[in-house]
């Protein structure tokens, strides 16, 4: 079994590639409280996900946004400029989700909130006059 759930903030804005067959590509990185450490500290995951997914991710998350993720981890290797082996761990994300909307985004939905409302008071006040 390889699942992982993790929710943090993004700490730069999302970056997007594609593959030479046009999958998108996108990859950005959470930071993630320790709230079992005595210390202010945190974990910083890489996510990587792709398709329409990876297309949205880059479309609404913003650096400083709250996401959930998950997915799965992942293990790479190579050698640095230095010689020296690295083995980093990222999550191949099955599912991202939004916690966290842009400002402008936030504001269309409120503003149609308050439009169907005030349609169902004018069609009620309609209906009993």
């Amino acid at each position: 079994m390889n699942n992982i759930s993790l929710i943090g903030r993004l700490t730069r804005e999302p970056e997007m590639r594609k593959t030479g067959e046009g999958l998108s590509i996108c990859t950005f990185t959470l930071a993630i409280d320790d709230t079992h450490s005595r210390e202010d500290r945190a974990d910083f995951i890489r996510v990587t996900c792709f398709g329409s997914q990876g297309d949205n991710c880059e479309k609404y998350l913003r650096k400083g946004f709250l996401a959930g993720v998950s997915g799965r981890l992942r293990s790479d290797q190579y050698t640095d400029a230095d010689g020296n082996k690295r083995y980093p761990v990222d999550v191949v994300a099955d599912r991202v989700m939004f916690l966290q909307w842009p400002e402008k985004e936030k504001e269309s939905v409120e503003t149609e909130t308050e439009t169907e409302t005030e349609t169902e008071i004018e069609t009620e006040t309609a209906e009993t006059a």
